[in-house]
């Protein structure tokens, strides 16, 4: 039995493939570990006393309000948009239009008609019952 003859070259292929095998390997678990290091630098960066204030002076540095910042308008139409309170928000709506409706029917002869118009907003004396 006659033995394939082998030669020097191609016994060192192999040994290349392995090394180049192992470079990359080497080279991903490094790039692997860099990625790592960054990440959990970035983590503790965000960590700490110094982290809470540098985070808290940006926020305020945006210049974004919170709802305790806010007053008037702003602070309606940002209750508003609120799905929990459109509900109080219809009723309120509602409240608003009805009283809106009845100051503007209430005319003079109703309040001539009115005690409590004659007593505190007409002449200031009680009208008899």
């Amino acid at each position: 039995c006659k033995q394939p003859s082998v030669s020097k070259s191609q016994v060192q292929q192999p040994n290349q493939l392995a090394s180049t095998m192992t470079e990359l390997t080497n080279e991903e678990v490094t790039n692997y570990f860099k990625e790592r290091m960054a990440e959990s630098k970035k983590v503790a960066a965000s960590r700490g006393k110094e982290a809470r204030i540098a985070a808290h002076q940006a926020k305020k540095a945006s210049g974004v309000q919170t709802w305790r910042q806010m007053t008037g308008i702003r602070l309606m139409a940002h209750e508003v948009s609120h799905v929990g309170n459109r509900p109080f928000m219809v009723g309120f709506a509602t409240v608003a239009a009805l009283g809106l409706y009845a100051q503007t029917k209430f005319s003079d002869e109703a309040k001539e008609g009115s005690t409590y118009w004659s007593t505190f907003h007409g002449d200031g004396k009680k009208a008899g019952h």
